[in-house]
């Protein structure tokens, strides 16, 4: 018997891995702004808005002219570092004005956008959950991209705030 054959051969076993095994992180944060349930909905389910506020997004528009619902598409150019990463945006869910779920696609990643809301008081609670699933090669790194990832994620929601706070009517109009 050859004594190597029980050996596993680690490029055969990483390369497997690559295929069989996703490597996922999940980014979730909650905030609150003042503006009304419907138009927070409104605002951030049309995913032509990102660019306003998601720092880690340098384009966005939609696709076509439909009306914003289940099967609206966008086009979403990622900024990561100095690169920039092509991806499609598809409305997978559409329950206004609760819930949307958007599913993108790209070259080294699939994203899962799930982004909750609730009344609270006078505004809204936004909770935001994106599930990021690296392909192939980039899979390798997910693990040591956790922290980088999560910054990026507090960065969009806080934009979000940001941007839905300059939406809000001022008190004396």
């Amino acid at each position: 018997a050859d004594p190597s054959s029980d050996r596993p051969s680690a490029p055969n076993s990483m390369y497997k891995n690559l295929k069989e095994e996703p490597m996922t992180h999940r980014l979730r944060e909650t905030t609150t702004t003042e503006i009304a349930l419907e138009d927070a909905f409104a605002y951030t389910a049309d995913f032509a808005n990102i660019e306003d506020w998601d720092p880690g997004v340098a384009a966005s528009a939609q696709i076509g002219n439909d009306p914003i619902g289940i099967g609206t598409a966008f086009d979403v150019l990622v900024a990561y570092g100095s690169r920039r990463i092509p991806m499609v945006y598809t409305i997978a869910e559409y329950d206004p004005p609760r819930r949307v779920v958007l599913k993108g696609e790209g070259s080294t990643l699939t994203a899962v956008d799930t982004i909750e809301f609730a009344a609270n008081g006078e505004g809204t609670e936004i909770t935001y959950t994106a599930d990021l699933t690296f392909k192939g090669i980039a899979k390798i790194f997910t693990p040591f991209m956790g922290s980088k990832l999560d910054e990026v994620g507090l960065k969009a929601v806080t934009g979000l705030n940001t941007a839905l706070k300059e939406r809000q009517p001022t008190k004396d109009s």
